[in-house]
């Protein structure tokens, strides 16, 4: 079986899919090539700040997204261990701040949001990569399926454990952070309102782990993700059904509405976070990765898919501006690596500060106005994608290269 197009998309997650919206808007038609039998995506949340919204809204897919969407009114931090409240980060006057939302959406709604506005045609589910060959003037992608599609664009949205990146660098497999996850789904109607007050978006720091938990669905479910260092991790599964209790021992000594919200978690999964170094392999030739393909992220600034969705948009626009691929490609790659490795940065520096051991001093840096859990963020949020798709971006000193 073969066959042929014009831009061939490997991954139909939410950056392959924001990807084919965004190629539509500027009058360019994407083949989407997914792995399992079924549009799906791992995780029960998601959230996407102002820039991002900003990029959806330019790939007309602001209203359908919107309608899924649950609004953050704003993290509310506490320490684990004494309740004592830390910080507010308000994300209504951001928003305002920014001209664009703060929302957090169950994946699996924000998927279907973009497949619904693509011909399902044009998405082919069951097609595993498991080679390419790289030709003068096209690409030829070969699937476990048999299938076999030649391609004169191919675009990398295939994951963290990318084949394609794989086929173009070797085996540079994302190396296990020393953190790990667990997530777990409440009804909403089971959390006692004063559990999660004031603003139903708390999240709890303390020594080596923090936990958040906020409402998706509007109130219907509850999501909580917990990071926590550690070295026992061992399995090589992606997600893999966790232990209630000992999710609960990851949080020792928790204060009285922490333990109540842990006291409820009945199904929990669990897996270790990977990354990889920064890097300026994000693609070669015909070919260029975008997501977390080419810049996996830890989860720490919420902006791993939300550099996914600007990924999307300022790939078009390149695309539409250039005739030669490989000239929209390095392009893309000049204006997009010093502002994804920024905020790659960004996370790392926020993972440190919510594990900080001594609570003094996490106390103190807050105080203080610097080290803060989302303090250094409005340069990611005021980005404007729409205006900056083809300027250098503007990058704080502490996180640029």
């Amino acid at each position: 079986m073969s066959s042929s197009c014009t831009i061939a998309i490997v991954g139909g997650g939410l950056a392959g899919l924001a990807a084919a919206h965004a190629l539509r808007t500027f009058g360019m038609q994407a083949e989407v090539f997914e792995a399992a039998p079924a549009l799906g995506e791992i995780g029960a949340a998601v959230n996407v700040s102002p820039q991002a919204f900003k990029a959806l809204q330019a790939i007309d897919l602001g209203d359908k997204v919107a309608a899924v969407a649950t609004s953050s009114p704003g993290i509310y931090t506490r320490n684990m261990q004494t309740g004592e409240f830390l910080e507010f980060n308000d994300r209504h006057k951001a928003a305002a701040r920014y001209g664009a939302p703060y929302y957090t959406f169950h994946r699996a709604d924000l998927l279907d949001a973009f497949a619904s506005g693509l011909d399902h045609s044009a998405i082919h589910p069951g097609h595993r990569l498991t080679g390419l060959e790289e030709r003068r003037d096209r690409i030829i992608l070969a699937f476990a399926n048999g299938a076999q599609v030649e391609a004169e664009i191919v675009i990398g949205a295939d994951g963290v454990r990318s084949v394609i990146r794989r086929a173009l660098y070797g085996d540079d497999n994302p190396a296990y952070t020393g953190q790990m996850v667990w997530r777990a789904l409440l009804n909403g109607d089971d959390v006692p309102e004063e559990v999660l007050a004031p603003t139903g978006h708390v999240q709890w720091v303390g020594p080596g782990c923090h936990l958040l938990a906020y409402y998706i669905r509007g109130k219907k479910l509850l999501n909580i993700v917990t990071q926590e260092d550690t070295d026992k991790w061992v399995e090589e599964g992606w997600s893999i059904r966790g232990d209630p209790d000992e999710m609960r021992l990851s949080f020792p000594n928790p204060e009285p509405r922490l333990e109540k919200l842990l006291s409820l978690v009945t199904e929990c999964s669990k897996w270790g976070l990977f990354t990889r170094p920064l890097t300026q392999n994000w693609g070669r030739g015909r070919i260029e990765l975008i997501g977390d393909a080419a810049h996996a992220m830890l989860p720490n600034a919420g902006q791993g898919a939300c550099q996914a969705f600007e990924d999307a948009y300022i790939l078009a626009r390149w695309l539409e501006a250039c005739r030669d691929p490989v000239e929209a490609f390095t392009n893309f790659r000049r204006i997009r690596i010093p502002r994804v490795h920024g905020v790659q940065r960004l996370s790392l520096s926020n993972a440190r500060f919510k594990h900080m051991r001594d609570s003094a001093a996490q106390k103190g840096s807050i105080a203080a106005g610097k080290g803060s859990v989302h303090g250094n963020s409005d340069w990611v949020w005021g980005y404007d994608p729409i205006g900056g798709w083809d300027k250098e971006p503007f990058v704080p000193t502490a996180y640029a290269a």
